[in-house]
């Protein structure tokens, strides 16, 4: 009787795992999804920017809040994207020291 009552055990909690896996176990609205329009806040190509030259230790992170007196009035994704949108062929994670590159500046 004991391993009859482990075993059943045993299959419920692979069943329960599996259901869990395939299908979830919070409800979704699928049928019902809300399309919502959001405003785009990335600059036109028109944008402001102020071309700085890059110090050894400095990211691109520290010199956009430096520009902004602190905080970033984007989010950390935009200000990449604007960055990254300004200075072509150039990742925001691999800036080099001593070169000048354009960074955006945000309202």
């Amino acid at each position: 009787m004991k391993k009859f009552i482990i075993t059943c055990l045993i299959i419920l909690f692979f069943y329960s795992a599996y259901f869990d896996l395939k299908i979830g176990t919070l409800p979704t609205e699928a049928k019902n999804d809300i399309q919502v329009q959001v405003a785009n806040s990335v600059p036109t190509k028109e944008a402001a920017f102020k071309e700085i030259q890059v110090q050894p230790g400095e990211t691109v992170l520290t010199i956009l809040e430096r520009i902004h007196n602190g905080s970033l009035p984007v989010s950390i994704e935009e200000a990449v994207t604007e960055f990254e949108r300004l200075n072509q062929n150039t990742s925001a994670h691999s800036v080099q020291a001593n070169k000048t590159y354009r960074f955006p500046l945000f309202k």
